[in-house]
């Protein structure tokens, strides 16, 4: 009695398995991107075309062309923007002297429209000096206007 020899299975195709990672992987990355928060739709950054790519971090402070501030989704006064500065960046330590060294950490990302006079942002840059705080210009890389 001969008995056959049993057919050898052919593996499944790698090539199906790689697609399905890839479908997955592109999924992700579309929903990623619109969770992302997009900051204030009412401004229209300032494009620089040699600057340092870096990601502002979150809940930066806005100023759009009329002059308005925006900061934690909500437009602001200058006074009230200050208030909210001190109480978020002052640390609870026990040594006074330490609570000035960490008030003066990480400089304040500020978003500006680019239609906003110069004259009136340096201004709103003064009185955040003047307050004790440093701050930085957030810009859209890219040199076309």
């Amino acid at each position: 009695m001969q008995l056959n020899r049993p057919e050898k299975r052919r593996g499944q195709d790698p090539t199906i398995a790689l697609i399905n990672i890839v479908f997955l992987m592109l999924i992700f990355f579309l929903l990623a991107g619109t969770i992302a928060s997009r900051g204030d739709g009412d401004i229209e950054m300032i494009r620089t075309s040699e600057a340092e790519n870096s990601r502002p971090p979150a809940g930066p402070i806005g100023i759009t062309a009329e002059g308005e501030i925006h900061y934690g989704g909500e437009t602001v006064s200058e006074a009230a923007l200050l208030t909210a500065l001190r109480e978020t960046r002052a640390a609870p330590t026990a040594e006074p002297e330490e609570a000035d060294e960490a008030s003066a950490g990480e400089p304040v990302s500020i978003v500006a429209d680019r239609a906003l006079p110069a004259r009136d942002l340096i201004a709103f840059l003064r009185t955040l000096r003047e307050a004790g705080l440093s701050a930085r210009i957030v810009t859209r890389s890219g040199g076309s206007l």
